[in-house]
């Protein structure tokens, strides 16, 4: 092998080694943010009523599973839906009482279905609310759960759930839920009337949750779990919802940067970010991109996206070395907050004084 070529392989060596330092030099960090809800309610909603209306009678429908080693459907008329969908309206219920975005929150469940009947299913909707006193309906119209049993963990022909649910290989019982519901909201001052889906796959394992495995008790418990999580879900697409996320950031055995990353883990953002700042401008431009990569994340926690793209910006071509990987770290991220700012914008219109969300 000549010298030229040798030195040539060697460049590429060490671009690509460094490409990979830089990706494992990620760590995540979970922070807690505020998601708008898919619609922006009128201001004066302070009554809502929810109803399990069930126009497509799905309450008649015998519950029926598959078996999945077996390959054949199993019928349990132990389990039904009129009790799991009424569950469902039971739990978003619960759910918007505890976060008191409304005043009041009445759950009508199935009790009021003498009045949506086949040929009612067209209703007048400002007629309702008028006699209701309800500013907002919601309404479950459409609830069914596709349930598959395996005792095989190739039962899961994607590989990315066991890559992200890795405790399900120790498990020697899987069961996947799919789930299908139909949601309808309408607001007293709106002529509108909107149409809400909810699909959703629901993996559970018995190394994840024991307790719901072994009878056919312990699997009634879990589409009983599975229905009251589809409610609380729901619920935290309807109005703003604190949630946790994970955010990446650069590590670096610069002493600097490991004080500003044990004061960045210990919620202590605006110490951090005096370190962090001061690192922007080190002679060792890999540092420097990295303080500025971390310097966009606390301005997003700061609730300044513009900021934080701004600093994003300027880590993309900082390394010393072209880094296709650290750009990329930066352009994802960049669009990450772009959706951000847009959330933000969203939530200054939905944001509650009286709710206690700020």
């Amino acid at each position: 092998m000549s010298c030229r070529l040798f030195c040539i392989l060697l460049i590429a060596i060490l671009g690509f080694a460094s490409s990979c330092v830089t990706t494992y030099n990620m760590s995540s960090i979970q922070v807690e943010i505020l998601k708008p809800g898919f619609v922006t309610m009128p201001e004066n909603v302070d009554t809502i009523a929810i109803f399990k209306r069930d126009l497509f009678q799905s309450d008649t429908i015998v519950f029926r599973y598959s078996d999945g080693d077996n390959k054949k459907m199993l019928t349990d008329k132990l389990i039904s839906y009129r009790d799991l969908s009424n569950k469902c309206v039971d739990a978003l219920a619960d759910f918007l009482n505890t976060e008191g975005y409304f005043q009041k929150v009445i759950n009508y469940k199935d009790s009021m279905n003498h009045l949506f009947s086949g040929s009612d299913s067209l209703i007048y909707y400002p007629e309702l609310h008028k006699k209701s006193g309800a500013d907002a309906f919601i309404f479950l119209d459409f609830f069914l759960l596709k349930d598959h049993l395996s005792n095989n963990i190739g039962y899961f022909s994607d590989n990315r759930i066991i890559e992200q649910f890795p405790e399900f290989r120790r498990s020697s019982r899987l069961e996947t839920v799919n789930a299908n519901l139909l949601w309808t909201v309408s607001f007293k001052s709106d002529t509108s009337v909107y149409l809400v889906r909810q699909p959703d796959d629901l993996y559970y394992g018995n190394a994840v949750y024991p307790e719901l495995f072994g009878n056919d008790l312990n699997h009634r418990l879990l589409l009983n779990n599975a229905s009251e999580y589809l409610g609380k879900a729901f619920g935290a697409k309807l109005i703003p919802t604190w949630l946790k996320v994970e955010r990446r950031y650069y590590r670096s055995r610069n002493v600097n940067m490991l004080q500003a990353e044990k004061l960045c883990l210990n919620g202590e953002y605006l110490k951090a970010a005096e370190i962090y700042n001061r690192e922007t401008k080190n002679k060792n431009r890999n540092i420097a991109a990295k303080s500025r990569y971390n310097m966009a994340l606390l301005c997003e926690m700061e609730g300044k996206p513009d900021a934080a793209i701004d600093w994003a910006v300027l880590s993309y071509s900082a390394y010393k070395q072209n880094n296709e990987a650290h750009k990329f770290n930066c352009q994802q991220y960049i669009n990450i907050i772009a959706t951000r700012k847009k959330e933000i914008e969203r939530l200054g219109k939905q944001v509650r004084e009286k709710s206690g969300v700020m």
